[in-house]
């Protein structure tokens, strides 16, 4: 093989990638609008609906090994925390709150994730500059959240709705780490999918049932269906296809970039403010992040949602 082929191959994963960024950061506008039209609850019943069949079609077109009787229960639990639990709290959160305030929350997930690491039965070792790395995502964030210039009751809810949604997400991401070891994360994915998207359905029902769906205009329609088909199901498919060909460490440093993408999208289509402030807290946020991300190229990666998304990314 040529070298010339091989750059082409990196040179169109990379471009790849940066598409996923910026279907995930754009997908926080796209729900903060959509929602507007249609109820949080009943919203996100939809797109996990839209979502579980593209997985599961994903799974069985890849002849993906289901997972055996006895890991169910370890299965149901990730689907009812990281999915469920996860778009409950991510959807009712960006209901009541910012675009950028929800993007630089839910970007700090490794943040949380390495926090769980460092109290869980099999402890990991943190470096110096990881801790560092946590506090400064911590100012960063008391700086996002705490603005004065949008701060109301509703939008503090909101953030703690948010804030939840990480940890939810990084118990699944601890949690779902021993079934890697025997399943593929497209098989893991689609399986906890399934069950979260059924249980969530258990709240979203009154909502999908109260629902007047000639109201809903065609643009909200689109958002739903573009954010469960494209946020939820392709950009997955995309970003392990990254993690294949460019390695875990590299692909996770894209995701950097979605709060940054979030909120440039949210400024511009949504008007929303970003204030000097902000702009400060979420530059100690992405500092945050890239001290925490310097892990090894042989990292264990977890799937990803959603976008909802390996350790690095988050579904939303």
């Amino acid at each position: 093989m040529t070298v010339l082929p091989e750059r082409s191959r990196v040179g169109a994963t990379d471009g790849l990638l940066l598409l996923v960024v910026t279907l995930w950061g754009s997908n926080f506008s796209v729900v903060k609008v959509a929602i507007e039209e249609i109820p949080p609850l009943a919203f996100n019943g939809l797109r996990l609906v839209l979502a579980s069949m593209v997985l599961v079609g994903a799974a069985r077109l890849a002849d993906a090994t289901m997972p055996r009787r006895s890991d169910w229960l370890r299965l149901v639990a990730l689907g009812l925390v990281g999915h469920c639990g996860y778009q409950f709290t991510f959807v009712l959160g960006l209901a009541r709150t910012s675009v950028t305030n929800s993007s630089l929350i839910l970007g700090c997930l490794p943040v949380t994730v390495l926090l769980l690491n460092a109290v869980s039965r099999r402890r990991e070792a943190v470096a110096r500059r990881q801790w560092l790395g946590v506090a400064l995502a911590f100012v960063g964030l008391y700086l996002v959240v705490g603005d004065g210039t949008a701060l109301t009751l509703e939008t503090i809810r909101g953030d703690l709705l948010v804030i939840g949604s990480v940890w939810c997400w990084g118990w699944y991401t601890i949690g779902s780490r021993p079934l890697l070891s025997r399943y593929t994360p497209l098989a893991l994915t689609a399986c906890t999918t399934v069950v979260g998207t059924v249980s969530f359905l258990l709240f979203a029902m009154r909502s999908l049932l109260a629902l007047e769906w000639r109201a809903v205009s065609g643009w909200a329609w689109v958002g739903t269906a573009a954010s469960g088909l494209l946020a939820l199901s392709l950009s997955y498919v995309l970003w392990y296809r990254g993690v294949q060909q460019l390695g875990s460490a590299r692909t996770a440093l894209y995701s950097n970039l979605v709060p940054v993408v979030a909120m440039v999208v949210a400024a511009v289509g949504l008007r929303e403010p970003i204030g000097v402030i902000k702009l400060l807290g979420a530059g100690l946020v992405l500092s945050a992040l890239a001290l925490t991300r310097m892990v090894t190229e042989g990292a264990v990666s977890v799937p990803l949602a959603p976008a909802s998304v390996p350790v690095r990314a988050a579904r939303l």
